[in-house]
């Protein structure tokens, strides 16, 4: 019997492909348990929907890291920033002080 693999199901196959098993092994377990279904056009469209809403999840998810990277980049360059000057000055400012000394 032909099935779609819904999961990674080990020594079988990855998901969304597409295998040749037999009718026992599909019906009292790949597909009592919703790891496969069987091939007909109905489940290949179905499997089909699927792959583009887990296409566009990833692309969704990939973007929203990207945001929080560039972010993360943004507000570490400020503090790097920040640092740079509070160091200056604080070398000026021990600078000044000694030359009032002396």
């Amino acid at each position: 019997m032909k099935v779609i693999l819904l999961k990674d199901i080990k020594g079988v196959g990855k998901r969304f492909e597409e295998k040749n098993v037999s009718d026992g092994y599909a019906n009292n377990f790949l597909i009592t348990k919703n790891l496969a279904v069987p091939v007909n056009p109905t489940s290949l469209n179905m499997v089909k929907q699927m792959k583009e809403r887990g296409e566009k999840k990833k692309e969704e998810e990939e973007k929203e890291i990207n945001e929080k990277l560039s972010k993360r980049h943004e507000k570490h360059e400020a503090l790097e920033k920040f640092r740079q000057t509070s160091a200056m000055s604080k070398q000026t400012t021990s600078l000044g002080g000694q030359e009032q000394r002396a």
